[in-house]
C-alpha cells in the first residue's frame, strides 16, 4: 500500500482536541493483583469460545502482573476486543487508545486503528476518535491501512476540520476520498457545503449534482443504501437553496421537488420551496406548499416561517384579511414561545440545556422548540452516545463476577470520566443549537411586525380612497392550471390526506388596483 493514498495536510497548528484523553494505564500497573495470576493462552481460549466477560479477567490480569511486555501488548488488544464484543465501548476505546498512542512501533498499532474507527461508527463517535486520529496523523502509518479504512479516516478528518471551519484543509482530506468508497457522496456534499460557505453557488451546485448524480434515484428501482438515499436528498435540498441564493427560483423548485415523498427531508423541501414559489410569483403553488406544510401530517413540525410566507403572500395580492390572519397566527403561536426561551437562555446555565431538550422542555421552553433541536442528525449521535454511556455503567455495575473488583472499579472510572466530558460540551452545543432556533424566531417577530404595521398603513391609505377593506365571501376562481396527464384536479374538502400533500395548488387573484 502507498503511504501517499493517506492525505496528509501540512497545517501551522493542528485541530485543538477539545476532549482529553483518560490515560490511566500507567496507574494500573502498580495496582494490587487478583488471587489468581492468569495467562494469555487462558484468555484466547475464553475468547475464542465467546466467553468475552471471563477473557476480558483473564487478560486484564496478565496486563497488570505479566511481567514480558509482549504478552501485555497481546493482552491489552485482545481487552480491548473483548469489552467491544460485550458493547462497553467506551473501556475498549481507552485500551484501543493507549495501544494507539504508542505508535507505529507496537505490533498492535493498525489493530488498534481498526478498533477506534468500530467504536466511532457504533457510538456515532464526532469528538474522541476524530480528535485523537487528527492529532495523531501518520501517513507512514496510516497508509498500512486497508484502502477503505484509508477512505474512512481522510472523512472523518476532513469532517472534523470542516466542522471547526478550517476549511482550506478540510477540503484536502474531503477530496481524497474516492468514487469506490462508501463516504463518496457524503464527502461530495460537505465540499459542496464549504463552497457555499465561501460564496460559490455554482461550484457548490456542481458538488451536490455529483452526489445526486452519484445515487441512483428510488424510481429506478436499483438498490440504494439508505443512508446513501438520505444524502442524495440532503444534496437535493443543498441544491434548491444554492439555486434560490444565485436567484434560480424555477430551478431552485425542480430540485425540492425531486426530494422522494415522504423521505427525512421531504418535509423541508415542501416548507422551502414555497419561498422559491413565492419569488417566482407562483402565488398559487407557495400557498399549497404552506398548507401541506400545515397540515395535521407536519403537526410536530417547528413552522413559523410558514406565515410570513404567507402573509407576504397575501399582501403582494392587497388581501388584507388574510393577511391579518397569518399575523395573528403568528403571534398566537411565536410570540409566547419567544418570551419563554428569551426568558430560559437568560437564566439556565448552558451544560444544562441538553437534559432540558430531551425531557421535552422541562417545563420552561416550548416542546416544539425542543422537539427541532432533537431532530438533528447531530443531536440523535450526542444522544445516542450518552445514553450508551449511561447503559455502560448500569452493564459494568451488574456484571456477574465483576462485583467489587478492580476491574470493575477501573472500568467504572473510565465510563465516569468519559461522561464527565461529554455531557457539558454537549450541553453547551444544545445551547447553541436552541439560542439559534430563538435568534430565527426574533428575526421572524420582526418580519411579522413589519408586515403588521404595512398592512395597518394599507388599510389605512384605501379607507382614506373610499374604498372597502372588508372582504365576505370570495367567489370561486378558476381551476388552477394542470400540467400535464399525469395531474388531475381533485378539490379540497377540508380533510387531509397524505398522497396528497406536497400536490396542493391555490387559485389566488390579486385584489390590487
Amino acid at each position: 500500500m502507498e503511504t501517499a493514498d493517506l492525505f496528509v495536510a501540512s497545517r501551522m497548528r493542528r485541530v485543538a482536541t477539545s476532549f482529553s484523553l483518560i490515560l490511566l494505564l500507567s496507574a494500573l500497573t502498580v495496582l494490587p493483583g487478583v488471587a489468581d495470576a492468569q495467562s494469555v493462552d487462558e484468555g484466547l481460549r475464553l475468547y475464542k469460545d465467546g466467553q468475552y466477560a471471563d477473557a476480558t479477567f483473564a487478560f486484564y490480569d496478565v496486563l497488570l502482573h505479566d511481567a514480558n511486555p509482549d504478552y501485555r501488548d497481546q493482552a491489552e488488544i485482545y481487552l480491548a476486543e473483548s469489552l467491544f464484543a460485550q458493547e462497553l465501548y467506551i473501556p475498549a476505546l481507552f485500551y484501543f487508545t493507549d495501544i494507539f498512542a504508542l505508535g507505529k512501533s507496537n505490533r498492535y498499532y493498525l489493530n488498534a486503528i481498526e478498533g477506534l474507527l468500530k467504536v466511532r461508527e457504533v457510538l456515532h463517535d464526532s469528538l474522541f476518535v476524530p480528535n485523537l486520529i487528527n492529532d495523531h496523523l501518520d501517513a507512514e502509518g496510516f497508509g498500512r491501512l486497508d484502502p477503505q479504512e484509508i477512505a474512512r479516516v481522510n472523512f472523518m478528518v476532513g469532517e472534523l476540520l470542516f466542522r471547526t471551519g478550517q476549511n482550506r484543509d478540510a477540503r484536502s482530506f474531503l477530496e481524497f476520498v474516492p468514487p469506490d468508497s462508501q463516504l463518496y457522496a457524503k464527502s461530495r456534499f460537505l465540499l459542496g457545503v464549504l463552497e457555499i460557505r465561501e460564496g460559490r453557488g455554482d461550484d457548490a451546485l456542481a458538488h451536490f449534482r455529483a452526489v445526486i448524480d452519484f445515487v441512483p434515484a428510488p424510481a429506478t428501482g436499483a438498490p440504494v443504501d439508505p443512508e446513501l438515499s438520505r444524502v442524495r436528498s440532503m444534496a437535493l435540498v443543498a441544491a434548491g437553496r444554492a439555486s434560490y441564493g444565485l436567484g434560480r427560483y424555477p430551478q431552485s423548485s425542480e430540485y425540492y421537488e425531486q426530494v422522494p415523498r415522504f423521505s427525512d427531508h421531504w418535509f423541508e423541501a415542501i416548507y422551502e420551496s414555497a419561498w422559491s414559489y413565492y419569488k417566482d410569483e407562483d402565488y398559487g403553488r407557495a400557498l399549497g406548499q404552506l398548507q401541506s406544510a400545515t397540515s395535521p401530517y407536519f403537526a410536530k413540525r417547528h413552522i413559523p416561517e410558514a406565515y410570513v410566507i404567507s402573509g407576504n403572500t397575501y399582501f403582494g395580492n392587497c388581501q388584507w384579511d388574510r393577511v391579518r390572519r397569518s399575523v395573528a397566527t403568528y403571534k398566537s403561536l411565536y410570540e409566547p414561545m419567544l418570551s419563554q426561551a428569551d426568558a430560559y437562555l437568560e437564566s439556565v446555565e448552558p451544560t444544562e440545556v441538553y437534559r432540558d431538550i430531551v425531557n421535552d422542555g422541562s417545563g420552561a421552553f416550548s416542546l416544539e422548540l425542543a422537539r427541532d433541536v432533537r431532530r438533528s442528525r447531530r443531536f440523535r449521535d450526542f444522544h445516542h452516545m450518552l445514553r450508551h454511556m449511561y447503559w455502560e455503567r448500569e452493564a459494568i455495575s451488574g456484571a456477574s463476577g465483576w462485583a467489587g473488583t478492580r476491574l470493575a472499579d477501573d472500568l467504572l472510572s473510565i465510563v465516569d470520566r468519559h461522561i464527565e466530558e461529554v455531557e457539558p460540551a454537549v450541553g453547551l452545543w444544545s445551547h447553541k443549537q436552541l439560542k439559534q432556533r430563538r435568534d430565527a424566531l426574533r428575526v421572524y417577530q420582526s418580519q411579522i411586525d413589519i408586515l403588521d404595521f404595512e398592512v395597518a398603513d394599507a388599510e389605512t391609505r384605501w379607507l382614506e380612497q373610499g374604498r372597502e377593506i372588508l372582504k365576505g365571501r370570495r367567489a370561486r376562481l378558476p381551476r388552477p392550471a394542470i400540467p400535464n396527464d399525469q395531474w388531475q384536479h381533485w378539490g379540497f374538502v377540508k380533510e387531509y390526506w397524505q398522497g396528497e400533500l406536497g400536490y396542493y395548488h391555490h387559485s389566488i387573484r390579486s385584489e390590487c388596483e
